[in-house]
């Protein structure tokens, strides 16, 4: 149990420390030209505050 609990720990260290903040902030146009150089997609996610 005890090793289950100090694997299952650092594995959750690792994720987090793994975690990135793949968020742009710009323009469309300035994302698509930076995915274009990267030779990756562009996502667009749709969120609505109030």
């Amino acid at each position: 149990m005890k090793k289950t609990s100090v694997l299952l720990a650092l594995s959750l260290v690792a994720a987090g420390a793994s975690a990135q903040d793949i968020r742009f902030k710009g323009t469309l146009d300035e994302a698509f030209a930076k995915a274009k150089a990267d030779n990756k997609l562009v996502l667009l996610d749709f969120n609505s505050y109030t």
